[in-house]
């Protein structure tokens, strides 16, 4: 799911139980009502419990941005839509990492 905020967004925010992932974090330029320019931030976010296994919190950022019939979809057209398969395995290594990411930030 995409995000926006009017101020900076971090990488992995905890409220609660329950945590959000942000990825591809951008600040950008807006115009706003009064033709002004102002600056926001966007990112790509899943949403995750606290008590998320790593493959959990992996599904979920995949899912985020992508439902079970788009990656079922990528898997079996690799071989005809080679760069969406690329795309998509690139994505699932970040997925990957994102969630090392987060495992690793509590395990210290």
């Amino acid at each position: 799911m995409k995000v926006y905020s009017g101020e900076s967004l971090e990488v992995y925010a905890v409220s609660g139980q329950e945590f959000r992932i942000r990825w591809n974090i951008q600040e950008v330029s807006v115009p706003s009502m009064d033709d002004e320019t102002r600056t926001q931030w966007e990112a790509n976010e899943a949403l995750c419990s606290i008590f998320d296994n790593r493959s959990q919190i992996i599904q979920k950022i995949i899912g985020s941005v992508h439902d079970i019939g788009d990656e079922i979809a990528m898997i079996n057209n690799q071989f005809t839509r080679k760069t969406d398969y690329e795309n998509y395995q690139s994505f699932r290594a970040q997925a990957k990492a994102l969630a090392d990411g987060w495992l690793n930030q509590i395990i210290i």
